[in-house]
């Protein structure tokens, strides 16, 4: 059962990392054990090779689920993340009109220019 076991265990480890909610004082270091165990897990599928017994199918079969959650997981942290550099991009651009109110160009929107003599 070696590497498919491997595997499996891999697969879990990376599955409970990646439970929600993620708060975004302990984003850095999960995101670093999940890419551990990302690089851990692509070894050892370079190793997979048939025949698979019926219990490494099963657990094969188990794998490619939790697989499914794993990447909806981290699509939901990825947006959450562009989600906070949105909204810090915002926050500096605000703190830089407050602070410097007149380094930033005049707008001339709804200026009427009169062509009559």
């Amino acid at each position: 059962m070696g590497v498919v076991h491997d595997v499996w265990r891999v697969t879990k480890e990376l599955l409970e990392a990646t439970a929600l909610p993620w708060p975004s004082e302990e984003r850095e270091e999960r995101l670093r054990t999940v890419d551990r165990l990302l690089q851990e897990r692509e070894e050892l599928l370079r190793e997979l090779r048939p025949p698979y017994s019926e219990e490494e199918q099963r657990l094969a079969r188990e794998i490619i689920a939790w697989n499914e959650e794993i990447e909806r997981r981290l699509h939901r942290v990825g947006d959450e993340i562009r989600n906070d550099l949105r909204m810090a991009g915002a926050k500096r651009q605000a703190n830089a009109r407050y602070v410097h109110p007149y380094e930033q160009p005049l707008s001339f929107d709804g200026m009427f220019y009169d062509k009559r003599r």
